[in-house]
């Protein structure tokens, strides 16, 4: 798939209760999202590492062969922690799919329930959720080439590219939803 990657405007996104006067177990009670999204940064900054390792040693055929292969490792264990057998693209679109499908049929209509000053916030949500399925399937489509292809550098460059945007991306997504919701989540007791 060619054309530009997928993105959004961080400046639109709206912003919602800052639940100032929330009790600390309410707030230790919404850091759970946190601590959620953190086994995915452990996943995403494996992988990264990986890549790295294969951009830095591609003018090394055997190195390059060994440094792939370190890649794949990464980007397997990217989806040990949430136990999906497969690929590593279907791991990873499996567990970030779950985990907006969570999101979406129960967190945020159960949060919509409680406090209707989220609702911008939520549909935001929803709407990062699309982009990020996009960028999924980009980066898939990006896996395939190098796999079919490796010993071509462009290939390369541009799995690092699309990994790297969707990195970005999905961290920025994380940060927001935790400023927006993550205590909201804690305050109204619904559990993720």
């Amino acid at each position: 798939m060619t054309g530009p990657l997928p993105t959004w405007d961080e400046s639109a996104r709206p912003t919602t209760t800052t639940y100032d006067d929330a009790d600390p177990g309410a707030v230790a009670r919404g850091d759970h999202l946190r601590q959620i999204h953190d086994m995915y940064r452990q996943g995403l900054d494996q992988v990264a590492a990986a890549l790295d390792t294969a951009v830095a040693a591609r003018d090394d055929e055997a190195a390059s062969a060994t440094a792939l292969g370190e890649a794949r490792s990464g980007i397997h264990a990217l989806g040990a922690p949430v136990r999906t057998a497969g690929s590593w693209c279907g791991q990873l679109c499996r567990a970030v799919e779950q985990h907006h499908r969570i999101e979406d049929a129960v967190l945020y209509p159960a949060l919509r329930a409680a406090d209707d000053g989220l609702a911008a916030v939520l549909d935001r949500l929803g709407e990062e959720h699309d982009v990020v399925h996009a960028l999924l399937g980009r980066l898939d489509d990006a896996l395939v080439v190098v796999a079919r292809e490796p010993g071509d550098p462009a290939h390369l460059d541009a799995l690092v590219k699309v990994y790297g945007h969707f990195r970005t991306l999905l961290e920025s997504h994380f940060r927001y939803e935790e400023s927006q919701i993550g205590t909201a989540l804690g305050v109204h007791h619904v559990m993720v």
